[in-house]
C-alpha cells in the first residue's frame, strides 16, 4: 500500500501569497467595519443600536460543556489575556435547516480563531470537515445525552448535538457538541463562539450588488441549485451560496478544492466591496452590517454589538504579517480516501503552539 498523501499544511504554500494577502485585507476590513458600526451606532442613536443589536441572536452553552474541559479562565472577560473562538458555518437560514433532503442542522466549515494576549497576532486553524476524531457524549435538546462516537468525521458533531432539531434555538446543542468535540481534540479551552448561517451570506452579497467571479467550466449543478456558464459572471446572493458549496461538480470533488473556491470568492466580495467605499458610505455599511448581523449567534461572551466591536477594536491593530491562516496537519486514512485523519506530531506541535500563545 502507498503512503498516506499529506494533504493539510502547517502554513501556506509560496503559490498562495496572494490568496493569504488578500484575506488578510479582507479579515483587516471586517475588524475595522465591526468598530465602524459601533461608532454609528453610538453616533447615530440609541435606536439605531438596538435596531443593530436585536438582529443579533445569544446563547448561552456554559451549562452544557460540562466539567470535563481544558484548562482556562471561566469568565467572559477579554481583557489581558489570550482568546480562542470557534466559529462555525451552518447550512441553515435563519436558524431554519435548508431543505435538501437531508435532516437537521449541518456544518461544514469551522476555525478557532486565536488572538494573542497582547493582541499584536491573529492564528486562524481550519479543521477540515472530514477528520475522523472523536465525538464525545452530548447533551441532546430533549435533555437526553448521545452516545460518544469514535472516528467519526468532525462535522458530524453539529448535526449530533442538533439532534434532527429544526428549532433555531436548538443550535446551542449544536454549538455546544463541536466546541466539546474540539476541546477533545485540541486539549484548548474555547473560550467563545460563533455560527454564521446562509441568509446573511446571501444579503451580504446582495447588499454588494453581486460578486463578479471567473468560472473556470461550465457548472449543472442540481444539489447546489446552481448553473453557471464558464467564463465572467456577476453572481448574485443565491449563485454565490451555491458556488461555496458546490462541491462535486467543480474541481477534483475534494474538500480542500472547495476551500480554494470559497477563498476565491470571498477575496471578491472584499474587491468589490473595497470599491464601494463601505467603510466611509454609513448606508451602505448599515445595510451590510444589518446582513451580516442578523446571520449571527453567539456566545454570552460576544452577545453584544458594543462586544462584539470592543473586540475588534482591540485587534485592529494587528499586522498583516502576523495573521496566520493554516489547516490543521492531516493526511489520507489508509481505509478510507474519503476521510482524512491528524498527522498526530505536527497537528500536536500548532495546539501547543496556540495554548502556549
Amino acid at each position: 500500500m502507498s503512503p498516506p498523501r499529506i494533504v493539510g499544511f502547517v502554513s501556506t504554500p509560496p503559490v498562495r501569497h496572494a490568496a493569504r494577502e488578500m484575506r488578510h485585507r479582507l479579515l483587516r476590513n471586517v475588524l475595522l467595519s465591526l468598530l465602524a458600526v459601533m461608532l454609528f451606532a453610538t453616533t447615530g442613536g440609541w435606536a439605531v443600536y438596538q435596531d443593530l443589536q436585536s438582529r443579533l441572536k445569544t446563547q448561552d452553552v456554559d451549562g452544557l460543556l460540562g466539567n470535563d474541559r481544558p484548562d482556562g479562565p471561566t469568565d467572559h472577560s477579554f481583557e489581558g489575556r489570550a482568546v480562542n473562538i470557534l466559529v462555525m458555518g451552518s447550512d441553515s437560514r435563519n436558524g431554519q435547516v435548508v431543505n435538501d433532503g437531508t435532516e437537521g442542522m449541518r456544518s461544514d466549515t469551522a476555525m478557532i480563531v486565536h488572538l494573542s494576549e497582547d493582541r499584536s497576532r491573529m492564528d486562524v486553524v481550519s479543521i477540515p470537515r472530514d477528520t475522523l476524531v472523536d465525538i464525545p457524549a452530548c447533551v441532546l435538546p430533549d435533555g437526553s445525552e448521545s452516545a460518544p462516537s469514535p472516528d467519526t468525521i468532525f462535522n458530524s458533531a453539529f448535526s449530533t448535538g442538533a439532534d434532527n432539531s429544526t428549532n433555531p434555538d436548538d443550535v446551542k446543542y449544536a454549538a455546544a457538541c463541536t466546541i466539546k468535540t474540539v476541546e477533545r481534540l485540541t486539549n484548548i479551552r474555547i473560550d467563545e463562539f460563533m455560527v454564521v448561517d446562509f441568509t446573511g451570506f446571501e444579503k451580504m452579497v446582495d447588499s454588494l450588488g453581486g460578486v463578479p467571479m471567473y468560472v473556470e467550466e461550465d457548472v449543472s449543478d442540481d444539489k447546489a441549485d446552481l448553473y453557471l456558464d464558464k467564463g465572467c459572471n456577476t453572481l448574485n446572493g443565491a449563485q454565490a451560496l451555491g458556488y461555496a458549496r458546490a462541491r462535486y461538480s467543480l474541481g477534483d470533488g475534494s474538500d480542500i478544492s472547495r476551500i480554494g473556491r470559497q477563498q476565491q470568492l470571498v477575496a471578491a466580495m472584499m474587491r468589490t466591496a473595497k470599491s464601494k467605499n463601505l467603510l466611509t458610505d454609513m448606508t451602505s455599511l448599515y445595510g451590510f452590517a444589518t446582513s451580516a448581523l442578523e446571520t449571527l449567534t453567539v456566545s454570552e461572551g460576544l452577545g453584544g454589538v458594543d462586544k462584539l466591536a470592543g473586540l475588534a477594536n482591540s485587534a485592529a491593530d494587528i499586522g498583516m504579517d502576523n495573521i496566520n491562516f493554516i489547516t490543521m496537519p492531516v493526511e489520507q486514512d489508509v481505509y478510507d480516501a474519503n476521510r482524512v485523519v491528524p498527522i498526530r506530531s505536527k497537528a500536536n506541535e500548532v495546539w501547543d503552539a496556540l495554548r502556549n500563545d
